[in-house]
C-alpha cells in the first residue's frame, strides 16, 4: 500500500511564487534603505525601505521555515495524527491496535486496551474518504476487526 500523507500547506508553485516576489522585494528595499544611508538622510524612503526588508523576510519564514507539518500519515507499520486543535499527537503501531471504529466524521482507534478518538472533521470531505478506505485496507491486511459506527 502507498503512504498517504494528508498536508494542508501552500503548493510548490505558490511557494516559488512567494519567494520570487520576496526576494524581489527585498532587494528592491534593501537598495532603498542604502542608498537613503549613503546620501546620510534618513527620512521616509530609508524607513520605507526597512519596512520592506522586514516584510520581505517574513514573507520568506512564512513559506519556508513556519509551514505545518502533516495531518496524518498513514503506512502499513504506523499511523501518525498531528491535530493541534485536538492536542492530538499521536504514532500508532499497527501491532497495537486491536479494533478500529468508523464513523461520519471520527474514528475510534482501541490501542493496547485503550479507546483513542480521534475528530476527523478538520479533514477535507475527498481526504476523510481517502483515509476511511485506507484505514479499512490496513484493517484487511493486519488482520484487525472494524466495523461502522
Amino acid at each position: 500500500m502507498n503512504e498517504l500523507i494528508i498536508k494542508y500547506a501552500i503548493s510548490k508553485k505558490m511557494k516559488l511564487q512567494a519567494l520570487i516576489v520576496a526576494i524581489y522585494l527585498l532587494l528592491l528595499s534593501l537598495g532603498m534603505a542604502i542608498l537613503e544611508m549613503t546620501k546620510s538622510h534618513y527620512e521616509v524612503y530609508f524607513f520605507i525601505g526597512i519596512i520592506g526588508v522586514i516584510i520581505s523576510l517574513s514573507l520568506i519564514i512564512s513559506v519556508t521555515i513556519s509551514q505545518p507539518k502533516p495531518l496524518v500519515i498513514l503506512n502499513n507499520e504506523f499511523l501518525t495524527f498531528n491535530f493541534p486543535l485536538q492536542r492530538l499527537n499521536a504514532i500508532i503501531n499497527w501491532e497495537q491496535v486491536s479494533h478500529i471504529g468508523i464513523g461520519l466524521s471520527f474514528i475510534t482507534l482501541v490501542v493496547d486496551d485503550k479507546q483513542l478518538n480521534v475528530d476527523l472533521e478538520i479533514l477535507r470531505y475527498h481526504d476523510l474518504k481517502v483515509l476511511k478506505s485506507k484505514l479499512m485496507e490496513i484493517a484487511e491486511a493486519h488482520n484487525i476487526p472494524y466495523n461502522n459506527i
